[in-house]
């Protein structure tokens, strides 16, 4: 089959043998191209459909054995045989297929030549069409000028024409011939040559339908007689001559046909000038079948009539001239197309004109054509233009690829070569076609004479686009002038969606397209187990019929509409694929596992939640239940979440009555969704009840051990019952339930965060709400726990609520027309239970009962409560709440010792849980909290016994610790003392710590940070004003910082920690979170100037020593987290973080506390979508932030900001807060000022009136040379102190630390400073007795604190002599200071400086006996000077140290 197919190149094939009849039996390549093409087809489709058949059999044999044979492998080898040798089949019939596609096939075989051509080489039939050509060098008349140059006349006159065109003027109109005659194209394939290198002649006739001319009629077809003006006599002009013979000349209209260049817009043609020219045409096997002759060959193209005589015309001809009377004609050269040319060699004839003209009264005429040839271009191929053009609406483009791979919108390309495109469409755009416009009309060159559809939409889907989603498609080009047009339109999309399971290939649409268009008719298959298929029209759902074809298949279809459309379908699960216990298939649930040794559905996902809800509700729709069991019990195995993945908004369907026991086994269930409620007792369940003989508590309707998330909105204009958890109770127990769960919308009555109402004798014990209720004003009975409790007498006992908290907020919104009464509190909404029994007690609310305008109804923890007063005692209230405990009866609503308030701190010390336990501590106690055991501490009691017992101390304290733990004191002197401390606070959090002089690191690393999480530190370190510095820090639990978490009873106080690297997830300069209280601290450094690093002796610049806190997440100059307090510290630290949603915060990152009197200037950076905050990253709830400035000198990210870069609604006072105003920032960040506002002493001043009074905030210096002008946070541990050093008569004075120490260097002789000194003193005779540097230094050497100006005096009253001189070194200039008459010099200077003492010269021995004699003395301070590779003086507590590099000795 193959190789009948598509036999070697050698070989003749079966398209060489369609080619070859088409080229006998039919005229031109148009008709040769659609048969041999159509041909190729039908035999393609016999082979396919053999194919099909044979695979039939072989899926019918597959079928056989495996009813017959399924454990035969004999069978099934030959069965995989079988099915291999059919792929193998199937791919070379394709490689032959599309080999012959694209081999040149055989047209012609012949001795003389053969004739080869591709199929698309071939001119379409599209291309065999009338063109209505320009005559290029068209000529209106003929005057005698122009007859001078024909030589026919030339040769007949002799030099006689001139006297004739002088004499009568010759000439001739145009009378027939227009600029633009239509012309038919024929094409005919010939052998390929380098003159002809397409293999295609073409030639053109003349059209015998030329276009009608209302003024002329001239129109003419081969039903009517021949028109005058067609006969062959127009051919010549005749001339009347006086006294002399007639000329019958070359008329105006010959010239123009037969002489003159013809263009179809690219190429040129002409009339042929003899037959040998359209040889090519003639030579085919149809020309031979017709008897060789022409007028039945060319029957189509030719003025055929009865009677009528057509020619075909040629170029040349002659001038029969006589010199008699005779006249004279011209002598036309013409085939005659009714004769015979066997052979296919025509030949011509010549006739003149009055024999050409057969007798008009007989009826007879004779018509004329003539066939124009080809002039080929220099390369020899028959050239067309071709452009590309897009239509319709939608978002298309198309281009061509030209060979160099660019791309272009229009090209001359020769004919029959490939062409191809390159397109797109983009968004919801439909292509709708390629299609081809030929423009055959040189007169209007844009007009469309034709189109095809080169590929159809469903075509064009089947083709792949590349990455940047173009197609390519590649066609010849055409042999006329061409458009490709790209048309689009714009689409709809189809979705599917199943409305109880969903599956893959549930329908699949009959098309390979994405987009229909408005109309079309869209046809779908779809799969066995689908049962219907509709689509909504509005709110209308229009079920579509479902037909099965012959092959079994299911189909429907339907006419799309202007938009996009989702079928929806039904169907049924064969087998289930559960994903969250939702069946991916039919959407059914899971079911429960039942444990029958417990009597207990195990509930592990969300479906088995709902499938279990559908149990006790009776419930079949989703599951195979045929009958309610509202006894049924259920435990939860794991946390769950409700979600549907197949359906996000999926809602819960509540459990109805339940009689039986769910037990949640401390697991949480989340996502519970009711949004469209508008029934009765509303709620995760609807019904909680027991039997009412039922007196067995452990056997009654029981909830417990559980926390539930969620929402429940309702649409009701009035709904009722509506809980949390539970719509309605009666005797029942619910035990250690926690609600989170948000209510909101509509007029309800009686909602509870728990239960919206208690019908009877329910107990509540140990459960909370945390959520939201948000409601009309029109409500009645709103609690925290249960809106509403009731007793109808059904059940004996009474009703309980023990120990429960809440948490969460209750709030109204305004509607016009709404505002009846209402009850509203913390723990119940209304109690309307008269004389009978009810229990109120141990309960607390730290939530928020909103009352603006009916404070008379709202209670603190029941908003009207009747009952007996006897069950309510023992209940407490957050002190911010503007009500009182209860309302309602006088009795219990004035009676404050039923519900007592409380402030927060008041329940964050712990205070509430002891008396909520009733002072019990023996471990059967139910409220617990965590103060100061080392664990993250509680705000208020929690139902959690992983957390803190509650005991009181003798001194009316709180502790987690039973006895005051003994607290002890660490002194610490060196680093590997302060490393020490991380191990220490592991084993005691309280333990203290002092420093008791600076810390050097040796540049080595920390990896562990003090306190934790886990394990806050609740004790005091106090740094008594030294620092800490030249070490590293990265924790090996990914965050950073000196301190990890410092707890609610921590305290970090007076020291500064600077030239440090801290890397981490999180990382700060002091602390990663702080619960407690950070006082008089600085992070980093603001220095300038240059040093000599102490451990690589290397020259730094200081700015080298300031903290660099590198954050992934977030970056803190001082702390990631502040809870607590922050104040009197400042920040310089560098904090950066590098992740893109990275947050920064030059105090704290995020301030959930306080923070007061504090400053930064450290610069701060993070990504594009990060924040960055000068003072806080983000200040959250309840965080505040009082007198502080900002003085960044950038602040990098996405959201910035001079104070906070982001802020919670929620989020605590910002007052007196200032920035730089080259900062971002407005009037809620602070104030901004200018630097120079800024760096002054009025704003020292500023910023002391804030702090005057409060002693618990530090004042403000400021000293234009120090912390780059800006104002210092002066440290309260700076006091006033002189310094004396006897033996030189030395004392300074000022406000410095207490430790602070005198130390005087003297100047080595070589030191360019002692140079300057030893210069001066020679000039003015005198030499230097003396030289030192002084500087202030605590014990250990390391620089000491100071602030403001410090007072030298220099007394030399004791030195013998006179004529002593006192000089300084300031700012590289040597001062002499002014000695009193008690030879006493004094200067207030900023910083110490180095000083000399002169003498005459005469003086030098009294002095130098003095010093001898106080070393006899023992005072040999002054002989005892120190050397120092780097003198330092700064400030630490003021919260700079300032450095200044001494003079490089020579």
């Amino acid at each position: 089959m193959i190789n009948a197919l598509n036999k070697p190149s050698d070989e003749k094939n079966y398209a060489d043998a369609v080619a070859q009849f088409a080229y006998r039996a039919y005229g031109f390549s148009g008709d040769q191209y659609n048969y041999i093409v159509s041909s190729i087809d039908k035999q393609f489709m016999e082979i396919i459909k053999m194919e099909m058949m044979y695979q039939e059999f072989i899926a019918q044999r597959g079928d056989y054995f495996e009813e017959k044979y399924p454990d035969d492998e004999s069978k099934w080898e030959s069965y995989a045989a079988w099915t291999n040798d059919l792929n193998k089949l199937n791919e070379d019939v394709a490689k032959a297929m599309d080999t012959m596609l694209d081999r040149e096939i055989l047209v012609s075989d012949s001795t003389v030549s053969s004739i080869r051509m591709k199929l698309d080489e071939f001119v379409k039939p599209e291309d065999m069409v009338s063109v209505r050509m320009k005559n290029e060098n068209y000529h209106e008349k003929l005057t005698g000028e122009f007859y001078e140059n024909e030589q026919p006349i030339i040769d007949a006159f002799n030099e006689g024409y001139l006297y004739l065109i002088e004499e009568y003027g010759w000439k001739s109109n145009a009378d027939v011939i227009t600029p633009f005659i239509n012309f038919h194209r024929i094409a005919v394939p010939t052998p390929k040559t380098e003159e002809n290198p397409s293999g295609i002649d073409i030639y053109y006739t003349f059209d015998t339908s030329q276009p009608h001319d209302a003024e002329e009629d001239w129109a003419w077809n081969s039903d009517d007689s021949v028109p005058e003006n067609l006969r062959f006599y127009q051919f010549e002009e005749k001339i009347d001559l006086t006294l002399a013979r007639d000329q019958h000349i070359p008329s105006c209209d010959f010239i123009n046909l037969t002489k003159e260049n013809y263009s179809d817009g690219q190429n040129q043609f002409s009339c042929a000038k003899n037959t040998a020219e359209f040889q090519s045409l003639f030579a085919t096997g149809l020309f031979s079948a017709l008897s060789s002759i022409p007028g039945d060959y060319l029957s189509e193209y030719l003025l055929t009539k009865k009677d009528t005589k057509t020619y075909i015309a040629l170029s040349d001809y002659d001038f029969d001239y006589h010199d008699a009377w005779a006249t004279s004609y011209t002598i036309f050269h013409v085939v005659d197309t009714t004769g015979q040319y066997p052979g296919s060699s025509l030949e011509s004839s010549t006739l003149s004109a009055e024999k050409i003209q057969p007798d008009k009264s007989a009826g007879a005429y004779s018509a004329y054509t003539v066939i124009l040839k080809n002039r080929p271009q220099e390369d020899g191929y028959y050239k067309t233009k071709v452009d590309v053009a897009t239509n319709g609406v939608g978002d298309t483009e198309l281009e061509m690829i030209q060979e160099d791979g660019t791309t272009c919108q229009e090209n001359t390309v020769p004919s029959g070569k490939e062409v191809t495109l390159r397109f797109k469409a983009e968004g919801t755009t439909v292509l709708e076609s390629i299609t081809l416009q030929r423009h055959n009309n040189t007169e209007n060159p844009s007009e469309v004479t034709s189109e095809e559809t080169l590929l159809t939409k469903d075509q064009i889907a089947t083709l792949s686009p590349d990455e940047e989603g173009y197609y390519t498609y590649t066609y010849s080009a055409p042999y006329s002038n061409a458009t490709f047009v790209l048309n689009g339109a714009v689409g709809h999309k189809v979705y599917v969606k199943g409305t109880n399971q969903s599956f893959e290939d549930a329908i699949q649409l009959d098309s390979y397209v994405d987009y229909f268009e408005e109309g079309e008719n869209v046809e779908f298959y779809v799969s066995d187990n689908v049962k219907s298929v509709g689509y909504y029209e509005g709110n209308t759902y229009k079920e579509l019929a479902l037909t099965e074809n012959y092959e079994g298949d299911r189909k429907g279809s339907f006419v799309m509409p202007a938009k996009d459309i989702t079928l929806y379908y039904n169907a049924v699960c064969k087998e289930h694929s559960y994903d969250n216990g939702f069946c991916t298939k039919c959407g059914g649930y899971q079911p429960a596992d039942y444990n029958e040794s417990t009597g207990s559905y195990e509930i592990g996902n969300g479906g088995q939640m709902f499938w279990f809800a559908a149990l006790v509700n009776g419930d079949g729709e989703h599951t195979q239940i045929q009958e309610a069991k509202p006894d049924a019990h259920g435990v939860l195995v794991s946390d769950i979440s409700l979600k549907n993945p197949a359906d996000e908004n999926y809602e819960w369907k509540p459990i109805g009555e339940f009689k039986g026991i769910f037990d949640g086994q401390n697991h949480t269930i989340s996502d519970f969704s009711m949004t469209k409620v508008n029934d009765q007792s509303i709620g995760f369940f609807q019904n909680l009840m027991s039997d009412p003989n039922e007196t067995d508590e452990a056997k009654k309707a029981t909830l417990k051990n559980f926390t539930l998330n969620g929402t429940i909105v309702t649409t009701a204009e009035a709904a009722s019952a509506v809980g949390g958890v539970v719509g309605t109770t009666s005797d029942s127990v619910i035990r250690r339930v926690n609600s989170n769960v948000n209510i909101g919308s509509g007029l309800i009555y009686y909602i509870g965060g728990i239960v919206g109402e208690i019908n009877a004798a329910t107990s509540i014990e140990e459960s909370t709400y945390s959520g939201k209720i948000v409601l009309d004003y029109s409500f009645y009975g709103v609690g925290g726990i249960v809106g509403f409790v009731t007793d109808d007498d059904t059940y004996a006992g009474g009703t309980k609520i023990k120990d429960c908290a809440n948490y969460g907020l209750i709030t109204y919104y305004k509607v016009e027309n709404h505002g009846g009464r209402g009850y509203s509190g913390g723990i119940t909404g209304q109690v309307a239970l008269g004389e009978e029994d009810f229990i109120l007690s141990d309960c607390y609310n730290y939530g928020s009962v909103l009352a603006e305008e009916w404070k008379e109804i709202y209670g603190a923890i029941s908003g009207y409560c009747a009952a007996k007063k006897d069950g309510i005692k023992n209940n407490y209230y957050l002190d911010t709440l503007p009500v009182k405990g209860f309302l309602g009866e006088a009795e219990i609503a004035n009676d404050e010792e039923l519900a007592k308030a409380k402030t927060a701190e008041q329940f964050k010390s712990g205070e509430e849980a002891y008396l909520l336990n009733n002072e019990v501590t023996d471990g059967s106690q139910v409220w617990y909290q965590n103060i100061d055991n080392g664990e993250t501490p509680d705000a208020y009691p929690v139902l959690d016994d992983t957390h803190g017992t509650v005991y009181r101390w003798e001194d009316g304290t709180y502790s987690n610790y039973e006895k005051e733990p003994v607290e002890e004191t660490y002194e610490i002197r060196t680093f590997e003392e302060f490393k020490k401390i991380p191990e220490i606070v592991k084993k005691n959090n309280r333990a203290n710590f002092k420093l008791m002089n600076t810390i050097f690191g040796n540049g080595k690393t920390m990896t562990e940070s003090i306190g934790s999480a886990d394990n806050p530190y609740n004790g005091t370190f106090d740094g008594q004003g030294y620092y800490v510095y030249r070490f590293d820090i990265k924790s090996s639990d990914g965050n950073a910082a000196l301190f990890d978490t410092i707890g609610v009873k921590g305290s970090v106080k007076n020291f500064g920690a600077f030239y440090q690297n801290i890397e981490g997830e999180k990382a700060a300069g002091l602390a990663i979170v702080n619960y407690g209280l950070i006082d008089e601290c600085i992070s980093g450094s603001n220095l300038s100037g240059s040093f000599t690093d102490k451990i690589t002796k290397e020259p730094k610049n200081l700015t080298e020593t300031t903290t660099f806190v590198k954050g992934t997440s977030m970056a803190g100059g001082v702390v990631v987290e502040n809870k607590g307090v922050i104040r009197n510290t400042a920040n310089y630290a560098k904090a950066t973080a590098s992740a893109s949603d990275g947050i920064v915060g030059g105090i704290a990152v995020v301030n959930s506390g306080t923070i007061e009197n504090c400053m930064s200037i450290g610069t701060l950076s993070t990504k594009e979508n990060g924040i960055a905050g000068g003072i806080v990253g983000k200040l959250d709830k309840n965080g505040s932030i009082q007198i502080a400035y900002s003085a960044q000198t950038a602040i990098e990210g996405g959201t910035t900001g001079a104070v906070f870069g982001a802020k919670e609604e929620t989020a605590g006072a910002v007052n007196n807060t200032y920035y730089q105003d080259t900062l971002s920032g407005n009037e809620e960040q602070g104030t901004a000022k200018t630097a120079a506002e800024m760096k002054s002493n009025a704003f020292k001043e500023e910023l002391n009136t804030l702090v005057a009074g409060n002693e618990e905030l530090c004042s403000w210096t400021w000293n234009s040379t120090k912390n780059q002008g800006y104002p210092r946070i002066l440290s309260s541990l700076i006091t006033e102190v002189e310094l004396v050093n006897a033996s030189r008569g030395l004392t300074v004075k000022g406000m410095m630390h207490k430790d602070t120490k005198l130390q005087l260097n003297e100047l080595d002789k070589k030191n360019d400073i002692y140079q300057a000194f030893k210069k001066y003193a020679q000039k003015t005779d005198k030499q230097v007795l003396y030289s030192a540097e002084p500087t202030l230094v605590y014990e250990d050497g390391q620089p000491s604190a100071y602030e403001g100006n410090l007072n030298v005096k220099l007394d030399l009253s004791k030195y013998r002599g006179k004529g002593y001189k006192v000089l300084v070194y300031r700012n590289n200039q040597i001062e002499e200071l002014e000695i009193d008459k008690q030879m006493i010099a004094s200067k207030d200077v900023e910083e110490m400086v180095p000083f000399a003492v002169l003498a005459e010269k005469s003086e030098l021995s009294k002095a130098v006996d003095h010093i001898k004699d106080t070393i006899k003395t023992g005072d040999n301070s002054s002989v005892i000077l120190l050397l120092c590779i780097v003198v330092v003086a700064g400030s630490v507590a003021g919260g700079v140290i300032y450095w200044r590099k001494k003079k490089a000795r020579k």
